[in-house]
């Protein structure tokens, strides 16, 4: 347990060492726990910490289980995507995880799509180091 909690913390300070403008990393299992939640060193969030807990508990399960209703007619889904005034609000599935990121408004898709592919990368050589180890 301490070591998966480990871990995550790992795979979080990845994340934020791929790109600047990524401001929030959360965490969740497949059943919606919330495993990790950090803002940023030096980044100042725009909601308060029980907000964005809520938002993980609540506008998570929704948001990923209403997409995934379409998965039989339009294939699984890669990514949510919310663009706020203020943030961009993005969610990765993985195998095991769910991701979900903040990041400044204005990003690409590129970038969106380079993260992804990161973060499932990332999770992946995590999961055979445990397995190696």
């Amino acid at each position: 347990m301490l070591q998966d909690l480990l871990d995550i913390k790992h795979v979080t300070e990845q994340i934020f060492g791929l790109d600047d403008r990524i401001r929030y990393v959360a965490i969740l299992n497949l059943q919606y726990d919330l495993l990790e939640s950090r803002m940023r060193k030096g980044v100042e969030s725009l909601t308060p910490e029980r907000t964005d807990r809520d938002f993980m508990e609540v506008a998570t399960p929704l948001m990923v289980d209403s997409a995934g209703k379409l998965k039989p007619f339009c294939g699984g889904v890669k990514r949510i995507t919310v663009l706020y005034d203020k943030v961009l609000l993005t969610l990765y599935r993985t195998a095991v995880h769910l991701v979900v990121m903040s990041l400044e408004p204005g990003v690409d898709q590129a970038l969106l799509d380079k993260i992804g592919g990161a973060v499932r990368k990332l999770e992946l050589s995590d999961a055979e180091d445990d397995e190696a180890g």
